[in-house]
């Protein structure tokens, strides 16, 4: 998984998604951190998400203990 920046044509914005394996955005997470460039948050806040949501991706599930 890599957080990459984007630039959202026509409007010049800056933001930043995150690629799977196949280096194809992740859609879960690249509407949610969209949605966070929509409203206006900090490119930093949107990019600081996004590393935060690459490492939750990557830790295993939890196991339901009997």
């Amino acid at each position: 998984m890599l957080v990459h920046p984007v630039v959202i044509p026509g409007s010049g914005i800056r933001s930043w998604t995150v690629l799977g394996d196949d280096d194809v955005p992740v859609v879960p997470v690249d509407r949610f951190l969209a949605y966070l460039t929509g409203i206006g948050r900090s490119p930093n806040t949107v990019k600081a998400y996004a590393h935060d949501m690459k490492v939750s991706m990557k830790r295993p599930a939890p196991v339901a203990r009997p």
